[in-house]
């Protein structure tokens, strides 16, 4: 009797390695892609919390009592479109109005982030007791605020 010695692997074990490995390189590459997706959805909504909290701050720099009301305008934030929706409505309070900023992109009109505030009536003053830095003792030249 006369035995061969094997040299190489069978057609089989090598289809079921490239069946293995097609498996593995496909979840890889759905991995990949979900990440991908994710961190463009978080960048679009860092974006949209940047916008609305500007336009909040916009809107409490101006010192006017807002109307109740939706206004919409489109805004452009980091070389991309966005559109921007104000609602104000009334809070239950007296003197005291609920904005709430809702960001969508530009392209498809997605809502991507909602945030809300408020306004009051009674406005801060425009100065709150702070000097100014020139009126400091020896301004911008006093070696006292030096490191």
């Amino acid at each position: 009797m006369i035995h061969r010695v094997q040299q190489g692997f069978t057609l089989m074990e090598v289809m079921v390695a490239l069946i293995i490995v097609a498996v593995s390189l496909s979840a890889a590459a759905v991995a990949i892609t979900q990440n991908t997706d994710n961190v463009f959805r978080l960048r679009d909504r860092t974006m949209a919390v940047f916008i609305a909290s500007n336009e909040l701050a916009e809107l409490r720099l101006a010192r006017a009592y807002p109307d109740v009301g939706r206004t919409t305008r489109e805004v452009e934030f980091a070389n991309r479109e966005w559109i921007v929706e104000s609602v104000v409505s009334e809070s239950g309070i007296e003197g005291l109005r609920r904005i709430d900023v809702t960001v969508l992109r530009g392209e498809d009109e997605t809502n991507v982030r909602t945030v809300g505030g408020f306004i009051s009536r009674a406005q801060a003053p425009a100065s709150v007791g702070l000097p100014a830095y020139e009126q400091l003792d020896g301004g911008p030249g006093d070696q006292a605020f030096s490191p």
